[in-house]
């Protein structure tokens, strides 16, 4: 006995370690099938990706109303260490332009399906566009000339009534007069949030009682747009009913 004790105990021991790694395996796995699950995900160990959420070279980019205002959506994104195929939008109400929502992990985000007061919600998931394809759609070749094709892509936030709508998410309609930052999250093939974009610049959202503010998307430049569009409108009346007219002479004739 005194002998193969030693055996025993090395053998043992051995099992042990095998035992030992492969619970940390099984650990692993269970973890990242919990994130895939939508268990917490710390938000600063998520990768930072650069974007500008209103553009100024887009005038239906940057319009916003009283409840609701329009997002630029990411074309291209290309993060280090996967591909994205889904991108979440949060939204966070905040009291004024210098305060940031408290997130700490994608658990202080929640859901209006089930937390309907929330004012750190996701509104909606869709597909992320890939660089090939945006890369492929840029410019056409049509009869021997050059055309450049302008695909103008935005997220409405604050589209619909929770009780109205079904799906995961809920982009509920936002409040008149009210501060927003939005965020982009981008998960991989697995639903696992692997990188966020940070919280926009903050945006109020118009008065609806006011209505000089109440539609901007005439505004600044917008006005000389109107101004022209009405010259052109009257233009056309007036050469129609010049047509009918000359029409009508000419079978007098």
């Amino acid at each position: 006995m005194s002998i193969q004790l030693p055996k025993l105990t090395r053998f043992g021991h051995r099992i042990s370690i095998e035992t030992f790694r492969i619970m940390k395996l099984g650990l692993f796995l269970c973890f990242v099938g919990c994130l895939g699950l939508g268990w917490a995900v710390p938000v600063e160990n998520l990768e930072k990706i650069k974007l500008d959420f209103f553009p100024n070279n887009s005038m239906l980019l940057t319009s916003f109303m009283s409840t609701y205002f329009i997002v630029n959506v990411p074309k291209c994104v290309s993060p280090k260490d996967f591909s994205p195929v889904k991108i979440r939008l949060a939204v966070a109400q905040v009291p004024d332009t210098s305060t940031l929502p408290g997130v700490i992990d994608t658990d202080d985000i929640a859901n209006l399906r089930r937390t309907p007061q929330a004012t750190i919600y996701f509104a909606g998931e869709f597909d992320s566009v890939s660089c090939r394809v945006t890369r492929d759609l840029l410019v056409m070749d049509m009869d021997d000339s050059q055309f450049e094709l302008i695909t103008v892509l935005g997220y409405q936030v604050g589209a619909e009534f929770c009780r109205q709508t079904k799906g995961p998410y809920c982009n509920q309609a936002l409040k008149p007069s009210t501060y927003y930052r939005v965020n982009f999250f981008f998960l991989d093939n697995k639903s696992v949030i692997r990188a966020h974009t940070d919280w926009s610049t903050a945006l109020q959202t118009r008065n609806v009682s006011d209505h000089e503010s109440a539609d901007v998307m005439f505004g600044g430049r917008a006005g000389g747009m109107i101004v022209i569009t009405i010259l052109v409108s009257v233009g056309g009346a007036v050469l129609a009913i010049a047509l009918i007219v000359a029409v009508a002479l000419s079978n007098k004739k």
